[in-house]
């Protein structure tokens, strides 16, 4: 059985537990993006010209917080 995003309709990624959604590539990308937006905000991480330095291992994590940071 195909599951579709909540957001769109079209074919879901994953599915989120914690707020019962099934979203698709495209939205579970913009609400990680969102999050991490909101955390760094909230906590006040980067300010106004600041320069940021980053250790990638490789791993996924790490690559997908180069990316976002390189985004925002």
């Amino acid at each position: 059985m195909v599951t579709t995003c909540n957001k769109c309709k079209a074919q879901a990624i994953i599915f989120q537990r914690y707020s019962g959604m099934h979203l698709c590539e495209k939205h579970f990308a913009e609400d990680v993006e969102r999050k991490v937006k909101r955390t760094m905000r909230k906590y006040s991480m980067v300010k106004k010209n600041d320069r940021i330095a980053v250790a990638v291992s490789g791993g996924k994590d790490s690559t997908v917080l180069l990316y976002l940071l390189n985004e925002i």
